[in-house]
């Protein structure tokens, strides 16, 4: 049975964080809103509420110059972004930042390194396994699923899109399989947001290659390409469609769901090298733990894959990542294999022992001789290789994980979808996971997902408004496109002048109470001890200085990390 829905300015299919927050900012610009989201419990599930919430533009500060954060998507993308989509990234992944405050989105710095500057509160914790519920992420589309009712938004659950309404080349609505019945809606805009294909298994080996039961899904498995399938069946060109955004995975993650999504083994295996059952490298390590992946996938669904690193290794890049492989791992029940040599590593494992021993001595040579780009496989030097020579000697059955693909739907950067020659198809729009050209390329290169499903969650609602203004003839409030990132912010701390006292004037007053509690020192002991207090007394003022100011510090440093900006 098919009905006939009441008409909206817009539909978005999807309400993960692309789909919510063009939802919230639609409704902001005096659009009727409607959210088609297939997922039927309350807390439904989705990439975006099972992610870390961290919020970058390729690990670097979103509110960067512009020409810092261009630059590093050309380096990870090997020059293959699409410029007008990283311009438009760059351009609003500040604006994004803004608007998720304002709309009561708090953010804490997970550690010192700059790309953890911006993570949803409250982060993850420092555990290995699933710990998403209740975590920044799921709070935060909880908190714009609220608003976007609040603001008279229709939010239908357990509504899973299966075709667009075309007329000619024209996008007119969405047709919806809700329960038992079929539902069309007829819209101004149509945005398609539900996100990449990951889970099915079809367009996977269609698309991707290599055996879908060799990858693990460490994200929501909820995936399954239907916006982009509908828009190709609309006409709409697709981006490369090979590669996607995952990370190594401990083995034991097929039966252990303490040992994923976290901790990732990436630093292990782009530390030292990954090998399988004949002692052989099978990848360049050197790139990135994504690249790394994705070439694991690509290997046989019964190849036994290991990383062998050392101690050294295990003490210093194992402790490297947000939430660590050592000691993590081990306390999850993953397994992490010892031995004093290389052979008996090799008989633990099962790997054939003369060629590890081979494969590592070829390693540690090329370190040592600068020459890594003329081994059998030659490997890149973007990360770090060390050597592996300190026992004990390790290794950890690994597998690729799989979170969301990276290719999809081609958009410009009003989010408007291409047709094949380029043009775009009127009424339809696309973000997040579901479209492609940012991410990908050759070298599997990651840019942020979150950030890039907000930015483009925004601007495709913009571009919605934009559109409607043209038909209705009509003023809608539309922000500017583009903040400029070198824009003076708001003031973190207005909402706590003492705190902010403290922040800004802290030394300045710290030295004051040295100053202050040597003179009074002095003051009371000059008539007793007369010479002998001056010593004494600039003892006291260095020490209440060290302790003043040693209190403003863990002062700076807390709201630092719970006041990011």
């Amino acid at each position: 049975m098919t009905e006939v829905s009441e008409d909206h300015d817009i539909v978005i299919i999807g309400g993960g964080l692309a789909g919510m927050s063009a939802g919230v900012r639609a409704l902001e610009l005096g659009l009727s809103a409607l959210v088609l989201e297939k997922g039927e419990d309350e807390i439904y599930p989705c990439n975006t509420r099972q992610s870390g919430g961290v919020m970058h533009i390729g690990f670097l500060d979103p509110y960067r110059p512009a020409e810092d954060l261009t630059e590093v998507i050309v380096d990870r993308t090997a020059n293959e972004a699409d410029r007008a989509l990283a311009a438009t990234l760059v351009g609003s992944g500040g604006r994004l930042l803004d608007w998720l405050k304002d709309k009561g989105t708090r953010f804490v710095k997970f550690n010192e390194q700059e790309g953890y500057r911006w993570c949803m509160a409250p982060p993850r914790s420092l555990r290995a396994g699933i710990d998403w519920q209740g975590r920044g992420p799921d709070v935060v589309l909880q908190g714009l699923v609220a608003q976007f009712k609040e603001l008279g938004g229709t939010f239908r659950q357990g509504a899973r899109a299966t075709a667009l309404i075309m007329e000619g080349s024209v996008c007119q609505g969405v047709i919806a399989s809700i329960g038992s019945s079929e539902e069309r809606f007829s819209v101004g805009n149509v945005l398609i947001a539900d996100g990449g294909f990951q889970a099915n298994a079809e367009l996977y080996e269609a698309n991707i290659g290599g055996d879908f039961q060799r990858v693990f899904q460490r994200g929501a498995r909820t995936g399954m390409g239907d916006g982009m399938r509908m828009a190709a069946e609309a006409g709409a060109a697709l981006t490369e469609t090979n590669r996607f955004y995952g990370h190594v995975l401990c083995r034991d993650a097929l039966h252990n769901d303490n040992v994923w999504p976290y901790p990732e083994i990436d630093a292990m295996a782009t530390s030292g090298i990954v090998v399988d059952a004949s002692g052989k490298r099978i990848a360049d390590e050197g790139r990135s733990g994504v690249y790394l992946a994705n070439a694991l996938a690509a290997m046989p669904a019964d190849a036994m894959l290991y990383a062998v690193f050392d101690a050294a290794i295990w003490e210093e890049p194992g402790r490297s990542a947000r939430i660590p492989c050592n000691p993590l791992l081990e306390e999850a029940g993953g397994t992490v294999l010892r031995a004093d040599s290389l052979g008996e590593l090799a008989a633990i494992a099962g790997i054939e022992a003369a060629a590890l021993e081979a494969t590592v001595e070829a390693h540690n040579a090329a370190i040592a001789a600068g020459t890594l780009d003329q081994l059998e496989i030659p490997r890149s030097t973007t990360m770090r290789a060390w050597p592996i020579t300190e026992a004990p000697f390790m290794a950890i059955p690994i597998c690729p994980g799989i979170t969301y693909t990276m290719g999809g739907i081609s958009i410009d950067g009003q989010a408007r979808v291409l047709d094949r020659e380029g043009k775009p198809i009127p009424g339809l729009l696309a973000a997040g996971a579901a479209t492609g050209g940012l991410e990908g390329g050759s070298d599997a290169g990651y840019i942020g997902g979150l950030m890039k499903a907000g930015v483009f969650g925004l601007v495709a609602a913009e571009t919605a408004a934009e559109t409607r203004q043209l038909d209705k003839s009509a003023t809608l409030p539309v922000m500017p496109k583009s903040a400029s990132v070198d824009a003076p912010r708001p003031d973190r701390l207005a909402a706590y002048p003492m705190l902010r006292g403290v922040v800004r004037y802290g030394k300045a007053g710290g030295i004051a109470i040295s100053v202050a509690a040597a003179a009074l020192v002095l003051w009371l002991l000059w008539p007793v001890l007369e010479n002998w207090a001056i010593p004494i007394a600039a003892a006291a003022g260095l020490l209440a200085g060290v302790v003043a100011l040693s209190f403003v510090e863990l002062i700076r440093l807390i709201t630092d990390l719970l006041l990011p900006g």
